[in-house]
């Protein structure tokens, strides 16, 4: 059994590794101090199982964490904060603490995988007419592999801004990869928003934004914060109001205001544009937002999203 433990204490993440490594058949595959280390080491090196502090497992970035977890099949349990709270408890003697890592292993169910993930398809070379921009956030994560699962190999140009920390952003781009059609990657500069391609918006030190000069390329912005956010789905969709009516723009949960007021100039240019609805938001901030200043064409449930996103861009190409 290889077992991850990440914990920003040091004292207690060394004292536990310890103690599991003394019991039989135990291996002690990566010691973690914070997330991104955490997510680094399970991508590279999957464990069996992973024993988290309850700390991190309350932390934003930990959306994209369980889904990486999710997506490589590794079991995952929180370290109790105290003896009694729901968790493994880490201070049990040496008999408690075989047998909860025996009921982590065989208690519940893994979710399936992402439907479509690993499947080929031709790429149609047809649709560089058309471009579909996507704003997400809080429950974002989970949003995108939804709308994006039921994208096609030959999807339109598909540009995405995910407010992620700014380490967070290629490990985004490569779980988002492993799980749906297209291929996925971080937007570089200068690149050409291709079909059958979603480029990420990279890092945190620069916008992502698009160029309309004789090709229309992306650009790496710097810039200050804009919505409280960079890179800024506002920032996206301002870019892109001069090719409005080739653009279908959808705004997913999140916290905030970020996305709104870009959503609206797109609308009012000639773009279709879709809100996730409350229903099924993890945070209605920004989809809410944007509802209310009308910026939105059709609000839909996550469910809905990546179908009309398509249907939309097929009714741009006709």
């Amino acid at each position: 059994m290889r077992i991850l433990v990440a914990d920003p204490d040091k004292t207690r993440r060394r004292r536990l590794a310890e103690r599991l490594a003394a019991l039989a058949d135990v291996i002690i595959s990566d010691l973690c101090s914070d997330l991104t280390e955490t997510f680094n080491a399970v991508e590279h090196r999957p464990p069996t199982l992973a024993l988290l502090a309850e700390e991190l497992t309350r932390r934003p970035e930990f959306e994209m964490m369980e889904i990486l977890f999710r997506t490589l099949s590794v079991r995952w349990t929180a370290l109790a904060a105290r003896q009694g709270a729901p968790g493994l408890d880490p201070e049990g003697d040496d008999a408690a603490l075989a047998e909860g890592l025996r009921r982590c292993l065989v208690g519940g169910r893994l979710p399936p995988p992402t439907a479509g993930a690993g499947l080929l398809r031709a790429v149609d070379p047809s649709g560089a007419d058309r471009l579909i921009l996507i704003g997400s956030s809080t429950g974002g994560v989970d949003a995108l592999l939804r709308v994006l699962g039921s994208f096609p190999a030959d999807c339109p140009p598909t540009l995405v801004v995910q407010h992620t920390g700014a380490a967070y952003s290629a490990g985004l781009a490569r779980l988002l990869d492993r799980n749906v059609v297209p291929d996925v990657r971080e937007a570089a500069e200068g690149e050409v928003p291709a079909f059958g391609r979603i480029l990420i918006a990279p890092g945190a030190e620069a916008h992502l934004v698009l160029e309309n000069a004789a090709t229309l390329r992306c650009r790496l912005k710097a810039g200050d914060r804009l919505s409280g956010h960079r890179p800024s789905v506002d920032a996206l969709f301002h870019s892109a109001v001069p090719v409005a009516r080739r653009v279908t723009a959808a705004l997913l949960t999140g916290m905030g205001r970020d996305g709104a007021e870009g959503l609206l100039a797109l609308r009012q240019a000639g773009a279709r544009t879709i809100g996730q609805d409350r229903a099924t938001s993890v945070v209605y901030g920004m989809p809410g937002a944007a509802r209310d200043l009308d910026a939105v064409d059709q609000e839909l449930p996550l469910s809905a999203i990546g179908p009309a996103l398509l249907k939309a861009t097929q009714r741009i190409r006709a």
